[in-house]
């Protein structure tokens, strides 16, 4: 401790010096207290004043507690002095003028001392359970609105951004963290706060400890907490269901649709997962906040039961003892009972749950401080369109450069192509050539540093915005929902809103239609986790018909031939061939097979488009191509 100076002469002082300025504690000490500032500036200024205010109030009301033990101990000492037929001492006699009870009967002042202390009491447990049921539910509101918040600044970002994080991570961080930070620390940290408040205006009053009171106090609030515990427990398992259950889905459409965000932003439908997440989040902060009221429950419980346990054992000890000592006991006990015993499980209840959350916290601390930055953007949600009017599906690509950070190489290199509407082209080339980038580029969820790439006149992201649906894309691993064939075929729509029509027609382009027919319950099928009752093709071609059901201009298809055999390939092909000059086709392979009739065949290595043609052209221009041609048997 600076500037500190004393003489450590024996072991024991030497300790306690070495922990006081040991530098692990103070450095321990100082990271709990960062991360709770940190804590506190998730929840906006404006909300945090709120809280301040809403604290004092609560400070405030436990001058109430200090006003009601001293009614009591007033009444304790009027019926003492009363029994004995003593006047009151100058102290009770000034209380009693204050209060205009001087002039009345020793009856009537011991029932109006007893009525004013029991009323304020209750005043004070009713303004408690009130302001800690708003502050929590407040909170959890707040930790509702800030999931979303950051939900909407993740799917606001580019991919390279957003898959920054690892999705458990990012998962984690949007729900069971922030709920953490806004429940488990800020709104245990305000009722630490109001409870060390209590026990220092309490202890101002408090003068008498019995050891006899003590114990009765314990058994007495034994048996209520016993009483609670079997009444509730049934509650907390089914809230505790509740609570698995709506995170399960809520996490799991956070997964769908960062698993998906190439097909969600090309069809502009994040906005609608992302309405959908804030629905579940919804649900899921009413379950947190019953969750987080419920042992506040019990503490009020016992505030009230005590009231009502005042009377029996002041009933008791009437029947077992002189009034003097039943007197002493009765105010004794309501004294210590109802406000410092439960204060101290409060608070050491507090400091366990705040200690807990501290250590999850930063994970999510370190994403809501990056995305501290990211401008949201707010879009509608537009409705399910197989008309594109207007869209012309060309591409241009001018001097496109590309690379994923500072010190990477450029995946991206000067690159510059033009694509036809109608055309079906081909990218090919080796492995880590650039391929996948420069289809990312294409679709808008990459964004260039240099160059320009053009889309019906506008640049990926605009034209998205203006013809949500008129592009999509197959990835090489579909993604396959927990859910039927139609709800797989329609993500990122709501099923109702797609004619089953549309379902069939994708279905038997995609050549799908025979095996889902077949099917007990056709396209109501379900198709289990992650797809696990369909075979890799069937999955693939699931993806091909979810792709084709807007009806696009320009499709982009990333391997999406991969998985199938060569029966369903020809499907693909044949149905490619139909596409040809009404819809734009890209389509990245290492097949060869599928892209023989390609209009246009692009080779790429290291990022630089090195030729382009037809596919007996490439042959004869790149030795490695032909090379692969004929491994092929091409």
């Amino acid at each position: 401790m600076i500037g500190l100076k004393f003489k450590i002469n024996n072991p024991s002082s030497k300790l306690i010096y070495w922990i006081i300025n040991s530098k692990y504690i103070r450095t321990s000490f100082k990271t709990k207290i960062s991360i709770l500032v940190r804590s506190l500036r998730i929840i906006p200024v404006r909300d945090r004043k709120k809280l301040i205010y809403v604290s004092l109030t609560q400070v405030c009301l436990g001058i109430l507690d200090l006003v009601g033990v001293a009614l009591f101990g007033i009444l304790g000492a009027l019926a003492v002095n009363g029994i004995q037929s003593k006047q009151p001492g100058n102290r009770v006699s000034d209380i009693l003028a204050i209060l205009s009870l001087e002039k009345y009967s020793f009856q009537y002042q011991v029932a109006a001392l007893a009525i004013f202390s029991t009323a304020i009491f209750m005043i004070r447990t009713i303004a408690s359970i009130f302001f800690s049921r708003k502050i929590i539910f407040f909170l959890s509101k707040k930790a509702s609105d800030i999931s979303s918040n950051m939900v909407e600044k993740l799917f606001s970002q580019s991919l390279t951004q957003v898959r920054f994080n690892s999705g458990q991570e990012v998962l984690f961080s949007v729900t069971t963290g922030v709920s953490n930070i806004a429940l488990g620390i800020i709104a245990n940290l305000i009722l630490l706060i109001n409870d060390f408040s209590l026990l220092i205006i309490i202890g101002i009053g408090l003068i008498v400890v019995d050891i006899n009171i003590a114990i009765t106090t314990f058994i007495f609030f034994g048996l209520i907490s016993h009483i609670l515990y079997k009444s509730m427990s049934q509650k907390s398992r089914l809230l505790g269901r509740s609570n698995s259950s709506i995170t399960i889905e809520s996490n799991q459409k956070i997964l769908e649709a960062l698993d998906s965000f190439r097909e969600l932003f090309v069809k502009h439908r994040t906005q609608y997962y992302i309405s959908e997440i804030s629905k579940s989040r919804e649900k899921l902060s009413s379950v947190l906040a019953n969750i987080q009221f419920l042992p506040n429950i019990s503490k009020y419980v016992i505030e009230s039961s005590l009231i009502f346990g005042s009377v029996l054992i002041g009933a008791l000890q009437f029947l077992l003892n002189d009034a003097t000592h039943a007197i002493a006991t009765l105010t004794v006990f309501l004294a210590a009972g109802t406000r410092i015993a439960p204060a101290i499980l409060r608070i050491q209840q507090s400091l366990l749950q705040i200690q807990n959350n501290l250590g999850s916290s930063e994970t999510t601390l370190d994403l809501f401080e990056k995305l501290q930055g990211v401008q949201v953007i707010k879009t509608y949600i537009p409705d399910f369109v197989n008309d594109h009017n207007n869209f012309i599906g060309n591409i241009n690509l001018t001097n496109v450069s590309y690379k994923y950070s500072e010190k990477s190489d450029l995946a991206i290199n000067n690159l510059s192509l033009d694509v036809k509407a109608g055309e079906f082209v081909a990218i090919v080339g080796p492995s880590g050539a650039g391929k996948t980038t420069l289809a990312d580029l294409i679709l808008g969820v990459l964004e260039p540093i240099a160059g320009e790439i053009i889309i019906s006149g506008n640049n990926p992201r605009e034209t998205i915005k203006i013809w949500p649906g008129a592009i999509s894309y197959v990835p090489q691993d579909v993604l396959i929902i927990n859910g039927t064939i139609k709800q797989n075929i329609c993500f990122g729509f709501p099923d109702q809103e797609i004619p089953d029509s549309n379902i069939w027609e994708a279905l038997e382009t995609s050549g799908l239609e025979r095996f889902v027919r077949s099917l007990p319950n056709d396209i109501h099928t379900q198709v289990g986790d992650r797809g696990n009752k369909l075979s890799g093709g069937q999955r693939q071609k699931i993806g091909i018909a979810r792709s084709l059901i807007t009806k696009p201009k320009l499709l982009v298809l990333d391997e999406a031939t991969s998985s199938l055999d060569g029966e369903a390939e020809s499907l693909i092909s044949d149905a490619i061939k139909e596409l040809k000059g009404n819809t734009t086709v890209l389509l990245i392979a290492h097949r060869l097979s599928t892209v023989r009739n390609a209009d246009l065949v692009v080779y790429i290595e290291n990022g630089t488009l090195l030729a382009s043609g037809k596919f007996d052209e490439l042959r004869k221009i790149i030795p490695n191509f032909e090379k692969q041609a004929s491994l092929m048997g091409l």
